[in-house]
């Protein structure tokens, strides 16, 4: 209120002039009191004041504590779930990696958790994986190890699998992949030829030695095979070395040789010493070591034979032959001649075979190079399960016919 205003009031409020309403309005307020802001209004000049500093919350002193106490939680479980749902059925996916043409919608973040080989790649929407090592259906298995917690390895794509987790590191994997590899009952006889074909065409010599350590009983099966005859001489050699393949005698091992050079002969004669130098002629018998010594009929045994390589082990293993025969096991001359126990193979007794019968049986037949393939056609003729009804050789197991002539046998030479 100005000076001027005030006093108007006052002067009113004297000559009680002051309209009813204002009156009302001052109430009980007596000149005195009036004189008062009267005064207050000459010492604040109009238009003069004090303006007002600005403060905040912090500079007044309302600091709050940060933290709220109550607890926000996600039901973890629900969100692994959600989340395995979103990997495994692919959604939102922020990849594609093309497999020799085939396009896999993936998830970057999980290739690059789960494998070594695509950590190099940042943000990108195509990645190109055109080597040999990794196929379609490798690709397919091993993306599925990565997202599905029940994935299991097929038996047909098993090796695919291995050969694209070792390129693409992934340790965890590859050790699964050889814990059935190592267990003898998921890969044994036939399933590891099968399996040890499919190997042949990659570096994988440490599974391929593994897999011919199992094909035992199945090996005359194998023989028999068109895949047999269309490995590579360095593999013949590697299956022809095994301790471990079941035969009934030494001499199927060397026609099981001499048959995979017979299928393209001018072509294959040149593997002579290295496919020989697996057949171990110091187990063969004395009198069969003699045959390969006289004339042969059929020209290509007859090349073979007269190789020099090849005529120096059959003197080689006649001489232990016929040694051995008429040693006995505690003789002093055993280690100065290096007469040592020959590494045997592991030896079976298959009765639908003439040349299975005891040398000196009635109804032994002479092992040719003919017989033997007539025997293979026995073979084919069994079926696959021919290698179950092959027996392990002791006297309990052989033919009747042959009991007796074992009575008087000494020597695994003179069956």
């Amino acid at each position: 209120m100005s000076e001027s205003k005030a006093q108007d009031v006052i002067e009113q409020v004297e000559d009680c002039t002051l309209p009813a309403d204002n009156k009302l309005a001052i109430g009980k307020l007596d000149v005195r009191t009036l004189k008062k802001i009267t005064e207050s209004c000459r010492e604040c000049p109009e238009n003069a004041y004090t303006p007002l500093e600005p403060r905040t919350l912090d500079e007044m002193g309302f600091i709050f504590d940060e933290s709220i106490k109550c607890h926000l939680m996600c039901n973890q479980e629900n969100l692994k779930v959600a989340i395995a749902k979103v990997v495994e059925d692919r959604m939102y996916t922020d990849v594609q990696v093309k497999v020799h043409g085939h396009i896999f919608d993936c998830h970057l973040a999980v290739l690059q958790v789960s494998t070594e080989y695509f950590k190099q790649f940042s943000s990108t929407n195509l990645i190109v994986l055109n080597v040999p090592e990794v196929t379609k259906l490798g690709f397919e298995k091993a993306y599925e190890w990565m997202t599905k917690q029940d994935a299991s390895p097929p038996r047909e794509g098993i090796v695919d699998l291995y050969l694209a987790a070792r390129f693409m590191q992934m340790p965890p994997l590859i050790n699964q992949l050889w814990y059935c590899f190592e267990n003898i009952e998921f890969f044994r006889e036939g399933e590891a030829f099968k399996l040890y074909l499919q190997a042949v065409p990659y570096e994988t010599s440490t599974l391929q030695s593994l897999l011919l350590t199992r094909i035992s009983r199945f090996f005359l099966s194998a023989v028999a095979t068109v895949e047999y005859l269309k490995l590579k001489p360095e593999q013949v050699y590697d299956m022809l070395r095994t301790s471990i393949i079941s035969v009934n005698s030494e001499m199927e091992v060397f026609m099981s040789a001499f048959r995979w050079m017979m299928y393209d002969w001018e072509a294959r004669k040149a593997h002579t010493e290295l496919l020989m130098r697996a057949v171990r002629f110091n187990l063969m018998p004395a009198w069969y070591i003699l045959s390969l010594k006289t004339k042969q009929t059929l020209p290509e045994l007859k090349e073979l034979l007269d190789n020099p390589v090849v005529q120096s082990a059959i003197n080689v293993g006649l001489s232990y032959t016929v040694t051995q025969h008429f040693m006995n096991s505690d003789s002093g001359l055993q280690e100065p001649l290096q007469m040592q126990q020959a590494q045997q193979r592991e030896w079976i007794i298959d009765d639908i075979a003439p040349h299975h019968h005891m040398y000196k049986c009635p109804y032994w037949q002479y092992l040719n190079y003919e017989l033997f393939n007539i025997y293979l056609e026995q073979v084919i003729t069994a079926g696959p399960h021919f290698y179950k009804t092959l027996k392990a050789y002791k006297p309990s197991n052989l033919m009747p016919c042959c009991q007796a002539v074992l009575q008087n046998s000494k020597y695994i030479s003179d069956i």
